[in-house]
């Protein structure tokens, strides 16, 4: 995967003389944080181990959904709006088109709780959106809903274009005068003393005034020493997950292009697709967020990313298959697949705080399969935490109190 910055928004008007903090982690939430801290005139480093926009951490895949019906919590809403805003401003200012407002589908049995969540979050915050039957959402879009289930369409989701989207948040990063180290792996946190630090591979020593922690699946290997392993949030899962792309008969594909992003709350799992499109694969694409079925347990076995088996078997696409028999059959069959990582807290709400023995240092992580829409309210929320100390952005639940 490859992704270069878009146009430059203009240079910086000089030099930033805010405290120097050093930013672990260039993915999703390094960049936004990096970004944030940046235009806020912080002198920012970032190190990342890899290139900028790859295929070992959670930012695989090409697209993500942007969803403002939320059933993890009627509290992330407000933050979706605000990401919303956020994103189409950066789209505005780098001139590309970040945000794909293709609409999102759902369906589920009426007494699906996760369901009548997402269902209830949109009546709560008045977010537009309309209800309609299972005839309606077969004939509309083509999903075999069952004859019972009630389907909700929210007009102004979609999807997030990744390397757009990160490169966007590295133009404007650097613009402001944020530098960014790819290829340099970060070793070990050194706290405590004046100043903490950072130790990289080659054996250099790096001093910052403040320390951001955001580096997705490797947060629990750099945490882990300087936090108390017995605490079951300080204990990171990550989780794989698999991706895939189908390729629909000729003569169905322009209806498949036509569809909205979409999410399924069925007896089998939470699963969640795309339209059929062009973004780095082509096809229509789904995942498996979440499944029921006992022989998929593997699932929520935790993997270590260092050592992460990418090969796609077939029982990885068992659940994928199963859905498309059930609720797509006419979605074809699966053509391509990638796999990604999953960095999860134990309430798979993320984790965004202090360090609990250094507040110098501030950790973002766990963002848990749902969290690429939010990067730049999360950018927002750490320079908030590392610059000011608190931040109304980092929910309490998002606290390490609350994990």
């Amino acid at each position: 995967m490859s992704g270069r910055p878009g146009p430059n928004p203009g240079p910086n008007t000089g030099p930033n003389t805010g405290p120097k903090i050093a930013v672990i982690g260039g993915g999703t939430m390094g960049l936004a944080t990096a970004w944030a801290l940046a235009r806020r005139g912080a002198q920012v480093e970032l190190f990342e181990r890899h290139g900028h926009i790859h295929a070992h951490g959670s930012h695989s895949g090409h697209t993500r959904v942007i969803r403002h019906a939320y059933h993890e919590g009627s509290d992330y809403v407000a933050l979706v709006s605000r990401a919303d805003h956020e994103w189409t401003s950066l789209g505005q200012r780098v001139g590309e088109q970040l945000l794909v407002r293709c609409g999102l589908l759902e369906f589920g049995a009426s007494d699906d709780p996760a369901f009548m969540a997402a269902v209830a979050a949109l009546g709560e915050h008045e977010i537009r959106h309309e209800l309609f039957d299972a005839a309606t959402a077969r004939a509309r879009f083509g999903f075999r809903v069952p004859s019972d289930w009630p389907a909700c369409l929210s007009p102004d989701s979609g999807y997030l274009r990744v390397a757009p989207c990160l490169s966007a948040l590295r133009a404007e990063a650097e613009a402001h005068g944020a530098t960014l180290r790819y290829q340099t792996h970060v070793r070990e946190l050194i706290l405590g003393g004046a100043r903490p630090r950072v130790l990289l591979n080659d054996g250099t020593c790096v001093a910052a005034d403040q320390i951001v922690v955001a580096a997705g699946a490797g947060s629990a290997q750099l945490l882990g020493p300087t936090l108390d392993s017995t605490k079951p949030v300080e204990r990171l899962q990550v989780l794989r997950r698999v991706q895939a792309w189908t390729r629909a008969a000729e003569h169905l594909r322009p209806g498949m292009r036509a569809l909205p992003v979409w999410a399924a709350f069925v007896p089998e799992g939470f699963f969640y697709g795309f339209p059929d499109n062009d973004e780095g694969i082509s096809g229509f694409k789904l995942a498996c967020h979440t499944s029921s079925d006992p022989e998929l347990a593997f699932m929520y076995e935790p993997v270590d990313p260092e050592h992460v088996d990418r090969t796609v078997g077939d029982l990885d696409l068992q659940p994928l298959r199963a859905f498309l028999a059930r609720y797509r059959p006419d979605a074809g069959e699966i053509t391509a697949t990638v796999t990604c990582l999953y960095a999860s807290t134990t309430t798979e709400h993320f984790w965004i705080d202090q360090h609990p023995s250094d507040s110098r240092v501030v950790i973002a992580t766990g963002f848990s399969g749902h969290g690429f829409k939010f990067a730049p309210v999360v950018g927002l929320a750490v320079a908030d935490l590392t610059l000011e100390g608190h931040s109304k952005l980092a929910l309490e639940r998002f606290s390490r109190r609350a994990q």
